[in-house]
């Protein structure tokens, strides 16, 4: 038998899967863990228990959640639910508006901002913009920039290219005779553009006949009869569907992508959002055009970051052109991944590279500009933690505690911890009482729905409480009951009462009635956090190698501002976190301790998923662990 001593210096490599148990010989195994749960990971390489999921309110439904940032100071959270949105401003209901989508329109809304207006998109619905103006909230149809009674949007020919259109004349009331079948009864009132001109359907008299009434003149230099292929009619409608998404690029307002035209882009006049006239081609002007290629590229989202990035159902295009203008815009794909087209789940923007779900569902994908290459390239950031991303459906970055919530379908939630400086790419789970269901970040906080026994609450990450759903009550007198916590009703609750844990109770009547007299309580939801190391290795004469068998002897866990320690080393959990008697003052809270742990251990371990200590705990106290050193015997 040998003794080994090992020193786990950081957690920098996060939750790895089981699927690494022999790769003994990676870097990232020295750093990782075989369990990570309900712990944040600092890019410093510690890992603590993550903060508590404060109460905010009660929700109709599920729904899905989106940041407005009138300005900096001024920040929203709007809730989109069935039909309608409420809207928060710093915790609290300011305003509920109706909305068009319907509960299974939701998944499919993709926004964007502009200034101090939010635009909606789906595709089924004409777009929407939200808008502030004093204290009063509007969501309105977007519109076209109308000029002398021409519509400027986008058009296109919905038949073959052939297909021409002859008017009796340029100017005036005229009759539309089509060389093929075109009109159709909802085409009356509708604008047409043809050739230099538009004209308004006025009449249908045929699929192949109309009347019109000319607002532009069709051909600036001619009169009389005028025949041309170059026409098209309004590109979105309820037919032909609206923008799928939207948003914004060099003062353009970008919209991509509909039902029948899956694979276009739109972009705006410069500095004139509501203006797509394509006009002669100058620099400021509209610009149309199609993502053509061996694949189909529907789109499904859009990101404006170095460049204009375009994620479709297959690949990853790159939008370039400097300034941007119909002729030097250029759109060069990248990678060949591919996106999830029936939800809308956002990429979002981390330390210069942009994170984006797989069309698969089992990856999370860096897409990073390589200057050597000149190109993109969309690095797998889950690779070694793959059984933690199971189909995502919502994801949003937390700059305050530099971590990437990513919502799964099944309720759960991927934290990534990212430090693109120092190669930190770290994976931990989160687990509630319930599900996570969507997330947002507004300025410095974190907002979720979770489902819980079939209700819906939106909570916040708050670095105050330790327990989830939390309500935290005051009173002007010392008291056993506290009442106002109907939401947790049923509920066996975890219970910090004037800053000391306090036995557990369930929620009855909306009250809960304590064993002693406090000030202050916080009162939710208990979750474990969980830390488990990866099975030992050994150095060989050809590398590192597995250890069969191994007997822990002696492990020191060094643990910062910490208040419980449970650690099982194969004889149950065993709170490890002595009081210190020099320092004990009676009836004050004991203070968190930053100190060593020394734990010895009985027994061998011969599998490689059962570990040789692990921590583990409930109490609603701080913990963080910065370090692990051990003294292990191996070969026995």
């Amino acid at each position: 038998m040998t003794n080994l001593f090992t020193s786990k210096t950081n957690f920098t490599s996060g939750e790895l899967s089981q699927n690494l148990l022999g790769r003994v010989d990676l870097k990232a195994y020295d750093n990782g863990a075989l369990s990570l749960k309900n712990v944040f990971i600092e890019p410093t390489g510690g890992v603590y228990r993550r903060p508590g999921l404060r109460y905010v309110a009660s929700l109709s439904g599920t729904g899905r959640l989106i940041t407005f940032e009138k300005s900096s100071s001024e920040t929203y959270l709007i809730v989109l639910l069935n039909q309608s949105a409420k809207i928060y401003h710093n915790d609290s209901l300011e305003a509920t508006v109706s909305t068009p989508w319907t509960i299974n329109q939701i998944p499919r809304v993709r926004w964007c901002q502009g200034g101090d207006t939010l635009y909606l998109v789906h595709p089924d619905v004409a777009p929407r913009k939200l808008t502030k103006t004093g204290n009063n909230w509007q969501l309105s149809s977007f519109s076209f920039l109308k000029e002398k009674n021409c519509l400027l949007q986008p058009y296109h020919k919905f038949c073959a290219d052939d297909v021409t259109l002859t008017a009796s004349d340029v100017t005036g009331s005229i009759t539309i005779t089509a060389s093929s079948s075109v009109f159709l009864s909802k085409h009356v009132n509708r604008q047409f553009k043809v050739a230099e001109g538009y004209v308004k359907i006025t009449a249908v008299t045929d699929a192949t006949h109309a009347d019109a009434t000319v607002l532009k003149k069709l051909d600036a230099d001619g009169s009389g009869s005028f025949t041309t292929r170059a026409w098209g009619e309004p590109a979105f409608d309820s037919d032909y569907g609206y923008p799928m998404t939207v948003a914004f690029y060099q003062s353009r307002l970008v919209f991509g992508g509909s039902k029948s035209l899956p694979n276009y882009l739109w972009f705006s006049q410069s500095g004139d959002i509501g203006n797509f006239e394509l006009g002669d081609g100058y620099d400021s002007e509209a610009i149309e055009f199609s993502i053509l290629s061996d694949q189909s590229n529907a789109i499904c989202a859009m990101f404006a970051g170095r460049h204009l990035q375009i994620f479709t159902t297959n690949s990853e295009w790159m939008v370039s052109g400097d300034p941007l203008s119909p002729t030097s815009i250029q759109l060069k794909r990248q990678t060949q991944v591919g996106s999830p087209d029936l939800r809308y789940v956002p990429p979002i923007g981390i330390d210069g590279a942009t994170i984006f779900s797989s069309r698969n569902g089992m990856e999370i994908r860096e897409f990073l500009f390589a200057d050597i290459e000149q190109a993109y390239q969309a690095t797998d950031l889950s690779i070694m933690s793959g059984h933690l991303i199971n189909v995502p459906v919502d994801m949003a970055y937390d700059k305050n505690h530099r971590q990437a919530y990513i919502i799964m379908q099944d309720g759960k939630m991927a934290t990534l911890t990212s430090f693109r400086a120092e190669d930190i790419q770290s994976w931990s789970e989160q687990t509630t009482v319930g599900y996570f269901i969507s997330v947002a970040v507004v300025g410095d906080e974190a907002y979720f729905i979770v489902k819980r026994s079939g209700n819906y609450f939106l909570e916040t990450l708050d670095d105050t409480v330790h327990t989830d759903c939390s309500i935290v009550l005051v009173s002007q007198e010392p008291t056993t009951t506290f009442s106002n916590l109907s939401v947790l009703n049923g509920k066996t609750v975890k219970i910090v009462a004037d800053g000391v844990v306090v036995p557990d109770k369930t929620v009855q009547d909306g009250s809960v009635t304590l064993d002693y007299p406090a000030s202050q309580i916080e009162v939710g939801l208990g979750f474990t956090h969980q830390v488990i190391p990866l099975p030992p290795g050994v150095g060989a004469s050809n590398g590192s190698a597995p250890v069969s068998s191994a007997r822990l002897v002696k492990g020191v866990f060094r643990i910062v501002d910490t208040a419980s320690l449970e650690i099982d080393t194969g004889t149950g959990l065993h709170q490890e976190l002595p009081r210190p008697m020099n320092t004990y003052t009676l009836n004050a809270v004991p203070a968190p301790q930053t100190a060593d742990i020394v734990v010895r251990s009985l027994g061998w371990s011969r599998s490689p998923t059962t570990p040789l200590w692990r921590i583990e705990g409930d109490s609603p106290q701080p913990f963080k662990l910065v370090s692990v050193t051990t003294d292990l015997q191996i070969g026995g």
